[in-house]
């Protein structure tokens, strides 16, 4: 799609918004863009969790994740679990600008947010490679990330981080070829990152494999610290 065609559609879809009521991105009742219901029917990711990755920890108080791998990051955190309607809604926010619903996504990011007592100094989205992010029109993470950084009073650092080559998508491999994958796949500017508490923001978390990357190359360019946040986190068979 061309980016005259993709400007159209974006215009008509700015336009149903306008005239049409707001519809639940998870449920799909009118009303909101994200329902107190499928709010409260999130799976939230509570009590005993790994300091590090912020995966759920069983009995056996062990975290597999951080058995497996050397997190570059300080430390992450997930609002909820990747599942019912809070993935349906993640989905449909990948495909459709919805700034509204980054909004409200938001507050969620907050409520993660406050329960840690991290210092951050920057908020950086996880960008898109270039050609995607044309393709997309908009960095569906940055959605997340802009409304977030201004309710928790903190510098939003869109363009400090780039990705330097495209990547497969994610959900297509495998936990062994997402690491792969993503190796070696950002790169960040040390100017305004050196000496700097830095906040990486994304909506899931599966493995790690690309937040990790990301951290690698803010801690390259200089940065102090590194934690992540995000919406969701992908909980494999087993987990609470």
């Amino acid at each position: 799609m061309g980016k005259a065609a993709r400007n159209v559609k974006h215009g008509f879809a700015v336009a149903l918004d306008w005239l049409l009521p707001p519809r639940c991105a998870g449920c799909g009742q009118l009303g909101a863009v994200w329902c107190a219901l499928c709010a409260g029917r999130a799976v939230r990711i509570e009590g005993s969790s790994c300091p590090i990755c912020g995966l759920p920890l069983g009995k056996e108080r062990q975290c597999g994740a951080c058995s497996a791998n050397q997190y570059q990051f300080v430390s992450a955190r997930s609002w909820a679990a990747y599942r019912g309607e809070l993935r349906h809604a993640i989905l449909s926010m990948k495909h459709r600008r919805n700034a509204a619903l980054g909004v409200a996504f938001a507050k969620h990011l907050m409520e993660a947010f406050c329960g840690q007592a991290w210092q951050i100094d920057l908020v950086i989205p996880i960008p898109l490679g270039a050609r995607r992010h044309r393709e997309r029109g908009f960095n569906q993470a940055e959605l997340l990330a802009r409304p977030f950084a201004e309710a928790a009073g903190l510098q939003l650092a869109a363009g400090v981080l780039v990705r330097l080559h495209e990547t497969l998508p994610q959900f297509e491999l495998s936990a062994s070829e997402r690491w792969k994958n993503l190796h070696g796949s950002f790169l960040a500017d040390p100017a305004p990152l050196k000496g700097k508490s830095v906040l990486l923001v994304d909506d899931i978390m599966t493995t790690g494999a690309t937040l990790d990357s990301a951290a690698q190359a803010l801690n390259k360019a200089g940065a102090r610290s590194v934690y992540a946040l995000t919406l969701a986190r992908a909980l494999f068979e087993g987990e609470p």
